[in-house]
């Protein structure tokens, strides 16, 4: 019990630091996503957008929490082979839907530049492909990665940039196996570009 009542004592003391230090707002950027194979190597764009906040725990130091829909487009092109050996053979676009929550750790050198780095989880909510054939089942339900980047404050408005690298593959072996290769190296990298506004402070 005394333990339990420390804990709670600290958290509320951590709380109390952050106050005056908390920032919720939103943003929107976009993606250009590839793959690590032969198969779908393209840069593909598509979009993000959300809510992003920080809770200060220093002046120079805060946690950064997200929730963000994104996209992952992915182009996959059959190679010469793939084509010469069957002739319907033909380029597919894979669209992926993601609930992001990116847990970031936050510098700040300065009060207009900031870099942060940690971990996201992102959960599958919707999967499309290009042309008649359903991709139903064809991906993974979620992917964990690693987020490392920065953004420029420009006094309620940011403009940010960051690389994101899966650590999982996104296919899913019971599907993607028998139709696209080396399905174990289909592991997403991404840059994100936006901008971001400050909804309020306090």
């Amino acid at each position: 019990m005394k333990k339990w009542m420390i804990v709670f004592c600290m958290s509320l003391s951590l709380f109390g630091e952050a106050q005056g230090k908390f920032n919720l707002g939103i943003k929107v950027g976009q993606n250009f996503s590839s793959v690590n194979n032969v198969a779908a190597d393209h840069n593909s764009a598509s979009y993000h957008a959300g809510v992003a906040a920080s809770f200060g725990i220093s002046d120079k130091f805060s946690i950064a929490p997200e929730a963000v829909l994104s996209q992952t487009k992915l182009e996959a092109s059959p190679t010469i082979i793939d084509v010469l050996g069957n002739s319907k053979t033909s380029p597919e676009t894979y669209h992926l839907n993601y609930l992001i929550i990116p847990v970031l750790a936050q510098l700040n050198p300065t009060k207009s530049f900031s870099i942060y780095a940690g971990p996201q989880y992102g959960i599958l909510l919707d999967q499309t492909k290009d042309g008649k054939e359903n991709a139903k089942l064809a991906f993974a339900s979620g992917e964990f990665s690693f987020v490392g980047g920065a953004k420029f404050d420009l006094g309620g408005f940011y403009l940010y940039g960051r690389y994101v690298i899966g650590m999982n593959r996104v296919a899913s072996a019971s599907e993607l196996g028998s139709n696209l290769k080396d399905e174990s190296s289909w592991k997403t990298k991404q840059w994100q570009l936006g901008i971001g506004m400050s909804l309020f402070k306090f």
